[in-house]
């Protein structure tokens, strides 16, 4: 099979994958917020913002040299393992020990109970992270798909389990740690490799000087979404970050969706492209016209569409979180073209400049939100969306860098999308306007239909490029390319 071929199967696979998983996450999630109500997600939220930010440090980490790399050896496995695992279990600790801390940062004691009961799954996923590796290097993302459907399964079935047994708030760390369970078993079931005590000093001297890099990088990945949880928490209480904590999720699981089957099959292929000789640039290019293409419309319609969205997912009490929700899709569409350049970067092994950019965003959106939180929460929000639109530019700049490709070049693949985009929110805005007194549903369902309507006749008008690249991913040209070679490139 073709790299393009393996590519688009693995895209297929991780889509059915990650679209299943999600689709029951949701309906897990919009249960679950019925059931245990704003200031328990508030709570969560305050909590899991340090266990997410540790689990963020070894999932995708230190791991991701075994991506890049042209050898597999038992030694460089062994030494990513047990690097992984010194990691997991120090990070482990410092949560145990900081949930004092927390508690009293918060003026919440159960804020600390719920960070040492969500702490195991830091080791836990810390373990799992090199045979992950592994399956997606060997790009079986049949696999990695079933695990996470299953995992989902497992958890969801957990957590309303718990929450209707009056478990309430530690319903939610059940089935998180269910479902992080499950995801371990199936891993290690997957792949033939197990660790041994074979290091090497070189080895492990090469893996820290990748891992630094990406490990920065990652922290500061995560601490430009949690960071305004723990914010928000502490200055404005548990109700206002839990009502930004669902505008957050909804984002979360639309950008998950929109975006992780091609960011994960993407930079194992990266890497194949660099090691066979190929431009990789190529099929950066290609994935950013289907990002932009995706993301936008996706976003613009959840920001016209926010209230209905909310109340008819979780009732009612949600609604003071809708102008919230608004906001954060402009963050979302800039979250899906962030991880394609970021993905890039980490294949091309230069993430230090993009690291260094992502801590400059998250000390400048932590240093808006503490300014803006007198004003409240919708300020808050839109002052932490600007932050990362100001900085945009400069990641455009240095992705260019790394690609040897024009920023504006790069720019303008967006330029046509978000046009047609913000056109189709003004006409689903004006029906939203004009339905005004009529259940939430059928404002929902109209706005929707008119947004999808507007968006396909004026992409077949405007982006008929972008529909055949479309195409082509998703049935490649049978003709193996010769290693060392380019996959063919759409021009338009």
């Amino acid at each position: 099979m073709s790299l393009r071929q393996s590519f688009t199967s693995g895209v297929v696979w991780m889509s059915v994958g990650i679209w299943v998983e999600q689709a029951f996450n949701f309906i897990v999630f919009a249960i679950l917020a019925r059931l245990l109500g704003v200031e328990a997600f508030g709570l969560l939220a305050m909590a899991a913002a340090f266990v997410l930010f540790s689990e963020f440090l070894v999932r995708e980490s230190i791991s991701d040299i075994l991506l890049t790399h042209e050898e597999l050896s038992p030694d460089r496995l062994n030494s990513v393992f047990w690097l992984l695992a010194v990691l997991g279990g120090v990070l482990t600790a410092l949560l145990f020990l900081g949930a004092g801390p927390v508690a009293w940062f918060y003026g919440e004691a159960l804020a600390g109970d719920l960070l040492v009961g969500l702490s195991p799954t830091v080791m836990m996923i810390a373990l799992t992270a090199v045979p992950v590796a592994i399956l997606r290097r060997e790009m079986l993302f049949r696999v990695l798909a079933l695990r996470a459907v299953v995992g989902a399964v497992i958890g969801g079935i957990v957590g309303i389990t718990m929450a209707l047994s009056g478990y309430g708030v530690w319903a939610l760390v059940g089935q998180r740690l269910a479902t992080t369970a499950t995801n371990i078993v199936m891993a290690w079931g997957a792949v033939s490799w197990r660790p041994a005590f074979s290091i090497s000093r070189d080895h492990i001297r090469e893996v820290l000087k990748f891992g630094h890099r990406i490990i920065g990088l990652r922290a500061a990945e995560l601490a430009a979404v949690q960071s305004p949880a723990v914010i928000i928490g502490a200055l404005m209480g548990p109700t206002q970050a839990g009502f930004y904590a669902i505008a957050w999720r909804v984002v979360e699981i639309t950008s998950f969706l929109l975006i992780t089957p091609f960011r994960t099959v993407a930079q194992p292929a990266f890497g194949a492209m660099a090691r066979e000789g190929g431009e990789a640039s190529s099929l950066l290019i290609d994935l950013m016209r289907l990002t932009g293409f995706a993301a936008f419309p996706a976003f613009a319609g959840l920001a016209v569409l926010s209230e209905p969205i909310l109340v008819l997912l979780f009732g009612q009490k949600w609604i003071p979180a809708a102008p919230v929700l608004s906001l954060m899709s402009i963050f979302g569409m800039y979250l899906c073209i962030e991880k394609v350049q970021q993905t890039f970067c980490l294949a091309a092994g230069q993430a230090g400049r993009l690291a260094a950019l992502s801590w400059v965003e998250v000390l400048l959106a932590t240093g808006a939100i503490a300014i803006a939180s007198p004003y409240g929460l919708t300020v808050v929000t839109a002052s932490f969306v600007a932050v990362f639109l100001i900085i945009w530019p400069l990641k455009f700049g240095n992705l260019a860098s790394i690609a040897e490709q024009s920023t504006l070049t790069l720019v303008q693949l967006h330029f046509v999308p978000l046009i047609l985009a913000v056109v189709m929110a003004v006409a689903v805005q004006g029906v939203v306007i004009s339905l005004g007194g009529w259940p939430q549903v059928v404002v929902l369902l109209l706005g929707t239909i008119t947004g999808v309507v507007i968006y396909v006749l004026l992409a077949f008008l405007f982006q008929r490029d972008r529909f055949h690249l479309l195409m082509l991913m998703i049935r490649p040209r049978a003709e193996p390319h010769e290693a060392g070679t380019t996959p063919n490139k759409i021009e338009g």
